[in-house]
């Protein structure tokens, strides 16, 4: 069972408890050349980098992108086996969103993914 445990809009790193793996995920939008991208930085619980890995894609909405990038993060976590995952995210909207239930019936296909994915058991 994969335990998931806070997630916060925060900009700095705040260190966990042992066993914990911590994915930092952002995304970003220029409209100028019409690219968005993703990454994540996953660390383990004593700051030392597991992995960082980035993704570019087409034009797509500031939250599309950001929700991408928590979806891909936590797959990839995920892919390598860890379950203790803990979230960090600078869109304080898709935080909000996430934890109030939001995503369940969301037009946004991955805001939907990422729900069902949080919640499996």
């Amino acid at each position: 069972m994969k335990s998931l445990g806070t997630m916060r809009s925060l900009s700095s790193w705040t260190p966990l408890a042992m066993g914990w793996i911590k994915v930092n995920s952002d995304g970003a939008v220029s409209n100028l050349e019409r690219r968005a991208s993703i990454g994540s930085v996953l660390r383990y619980s004593n700051a030392n980098w597991l992995w960082v890995y980035t993704m570019s894609f087409g034009n797509v909405s500031a939250f599309k992108v950001e929700t991408r990038a928590m979806l891909e993060g936590l797959f990839l976590t995920w892919d390598k086996g860890f379950q203790k995952v803990e979230v960090e995210c600078d869109n304080a909207l898709l935080v909000k969103v996430l934890l109030s239930g939001g995503g369940v019936s969301s037009n946004l296909v991955e805001l939907r993914l990422l729900h069902q994915v949080l919640h499996q058991k």
